[in-house]
């Protein structure tokens, strides 16, 4: 008897493993996709020979895009609570029921904040090593963030399983950077400024 019950469930886990396996892959693709599109047909203003303050200066400008998606969940969560306050339960009390979709918007917005501390450090340590062409990744990455958010926001609200491709775009841009950073201050070292056009 339990085997027989088993059996449903296991295949229900497969289908769940499968729908994440190929937003796993999906996402790679994009990824590739779009940065090869982005970085060579994109036209993306950059710095003139960037020092290392107008290095700072071209990624900070980004970031209000970067936090908008944050911004945006603080109202969503505020306006659902405050439409249904009869139901929306004490955020005091977790123990309460929370609606669903309400418990969504909150999860979104709790792991947009997550993955905004890790990515906006990692945008500043790749602009201070790359080579002033490569500036334009910083607003590439920077859209691609808001995009990815968007995606996990709306899988998220269509099944728990759903958010993998969102995620994977947030993700490994963020691995990609502090990857890459971490490279460059083993490689060059903490006190190096950057590359220089003539270089």
């Amino acid at each position: 008897m339990a085997s027989s019950e088993q059996k449903p469930v296991d295949k229900q886990v497969r289908a769940w493993e499968s729908m994440i396996n190929t937003q796993v892959v999906t996402s790679l693709a994009l990824l590739l996709v779009y940065f090869y599109v982005g970085y060579y047909y994109v036209p993306i203003t950059i710095p003139d020979d960037p020092n290392m303050i107008d290095r700072m200066i071209y990624t900070f400008r980004w970031i209000p895009l970067e936090i908008l998606p944050t911004i945006i969940a603080i109202l969503v969560v505020g306006t659902a609570r405050g439409n249904n306050l009869r139901i929306a339960g004490d955020p005091r009390k977790p123990e309460q029921f929370t609606p669903p979709l309400i418990a969504v918007h909150v999860r979104f917005l709790a792991n947009t904040v997550e993955q905004t501390l890790i990515h906006v450090p990692g945008l500043f340590a790749v602009a201070s090593y790359v080579q002033p062409e490569n500036l334009k990744l910083i607003p590439l990455i920077v859209i691609l963030f808001v995009i990815g958010r968007i995606v996990y926001w709306i899988g998220y609200t269509r099944h728990a399983f759903q958010r993998a491709l969102g995620f994977m775009l947030t993700i490994y841009p963020s691995i990609g950077m502090h990857g890459y950073a971490l490279f460059c201050l083993f490689y060059y070292g903490a006190t190096y400024h950057g590359f220089s056009s003539g270089d």
